[in-house]
């Protein structure tokens, strides 16, 4: 009886401490380290935690408040109607899809309720996806098209160079930035005969952006599908 009590006692400060960090990890004024992360997370493989972290703070959260929130989708339309114009295909697709995805994204991760998620909430969503038993929430899939065919400018079901660097620049990103990442993903396979590929078909974008988000592999090119993954 007594060996129970103190595992119970043991088991709840665990608890207690787990929760701690957690709440300190959701309302971090900075980006989160690594540790730091994997403090609350100690289950989750190192390399997808760091990529998750990566893709929370540098491709969703564009006004830095170091969680999501709508100003951040809000940022990709305005930034879509000052690089395609306002009566493009791709201001007006940006504008119709955008309110929709982040609808569907709090409905998954905004555990709370506050129409903000933070990186803890982001991590829990995805933890959650065996990629080999293609367990992702339908949300992956939408995104996923959404921006296979925003940055598809020339609708002829590729995505070359500039249209890369098009459709990254609404997400941030600078012109050298986006053409060093597009040289590190656009391979053929297997990587043994790698070349590089000029454009990317829409089979491979489903590919790679899947790979992206849940494969633990350091090595494959999609790891920097949404910029250049940092080496440390």
């Amino acid at each position: 009886m007594a060996q129970n009590s103190t595992e119970n006692h043991v088991h709840n400060n665990n608890n207690n401490l787990n929760v701690e960090r957690r709440a300190s990890l959701a309302n971090l004024n900075r980006r989160a380290s690594i540790q730091e992360i994997q403090e609350v997370f100690p289950r989750c493989d190192a390399f997808l935690l760091k990529k998750w972290e990566h893709i929370f703070s540098t491709f969703f959260d564009r006004n830095h408040s170091h969680q999501m929130d709508w100003d951040d989708f809000y940022l990709v339309v305005k930034n879509t109607r000052e690089i395609y114009g306002r009566d493009s295909k791709q201001y007006n697709y940006a504008k119709e899809s955008m309110q929709a995805l982040w609808s569907g994204l709090c409905k998954l991760a905004d555990s709370d309720a506050n129409e903000l998620i933070t990186l803890d909430e982001w991590i829990d969503l995805l933890k959650k996806v065996d990629l080999k038993n293609r367990t992702e929430p339908r949300w992956f899939i939408q995104y996923q098209d959404f921006m296979f065919k925003l940055f598809d400018v020339g609708e002829d079901g590729y995505v070359d160079l500039q249209e890369y660097i098009d459709g990254m620049s609404a997400y941030g990103f600078g012109e050298k930035e986006a053409k060093e990442a597009f040289e590190l993903f656009a391979i053929q396979r297997p990587r043994e005969h790698a070349k590089p590929l000029s454009k990317i078909d829409r089979e491979f974008w489903k590919i790679m952006f899947l790979e992206l988000f849940f494969s633990s592999d350091p090595d494959i090119p999609s790891n920097n599908l949404f910029g250049k993954l940092p080496s440390n």
